[in-house]
């Protein structure tokens, strides 16, 4: 597997969510989800946007990406949702306004929020009782960063990379962070400003992840959790 590292862009990480302008579905088939992970795919790489991870819901869509403006994420959007809508509006017959006035994004100002992040989105099948684990839902990201397999819409932070020195001790050392327990607090600055029902992440989980980022070198599974 090669590593696909954050492209030239500046700027703090943000955690985008995308919903339904009136509560309904946003997907309805299979193929549904197929095609906006390619439009985002498509767009990301029209705005040099790094996607790090995504999950799409039956009901709204989470990712999280670098990319240098404000304005460029509005543009991102357009270009995904558009395409998105359009193929809607052909294959089902409708008309009329698809998504709310717009994206919610907030920025993630640190490693340890940003770690967090990760686990919070691809958790979030799980929180809403669509799955026993993340790995038993197939519409995120978590089976690239956990798992066996490849997912070309995600383009690797530096922070992934430092949890191991190959991509299989990387997906080790995620994987190991989700047999935490969740417990009742999400990560500062995550929940008041997108108001979402998220996973929440506990303790003992947000020390494991504080441990985790102090790590500037590359680590190994071993190396990363010999003192948990």
């Amino acid at each position: 597997m090669c590593d696909r590292t954050v492209p030239s862009v500046t700027g703090t990480p943000r955690h985008v969510i995308l919903r339904r302008n009136d509560g309904s579905p946003c997907f309805f088939s299979d193929e549904d989800y197929l095609v906006y992970l390619d439009c985002l795919k498509d767009a990301a790489e029209r705005h040099n946007c790094a996607v790090h991870a995504y999950v799409l819901m039956p009901d709204h869509v989470q990712l999280l990406v670098s990319l240098d403006t404000e304005q460029r994420l509005s543009r991102v959007m357009r270009c995904v949702s558009g395409r998105y809508v359009e193929y809607v509006n052909y294959i089902y017959q409708r008309n009329g306004a698809f998504w709310e006035h717009g994206p919610r994004s907030t920025l993630i100002d640190s490693e340890q929020d940003l770690l967090a992040t990760y686990l919070s989105i691809e958790a979030t099948p799980v929180q809403a009782c669509l799955a026993a684990s993340p790995a038993d839902y197939r519409w995120s990201s978590h089976g690239h960063h956990a798992g066996g397999s490849e997912d070309t819409v995600i383009r690797h932070h530096p922070l992934y990379l430092n949890l191991g020195a190959t991509q299989r001790e990387r997906q080790l050392a995620y994987h190991a962070l989700f047999r935490q327990p969740l417990g009742n607090r999400a990560p500062a600055g995550i929940r008041p400003s997108t108001q979402i029902d998220s996973v929440l992440i506990g303790d003992r989980l947000t020390d494991r992840i504080e441990r985790l980022v102090q790590k500037v070198r590359p680590v190994t599974m071993e190396h990363a959790f010999a003192a948990a």
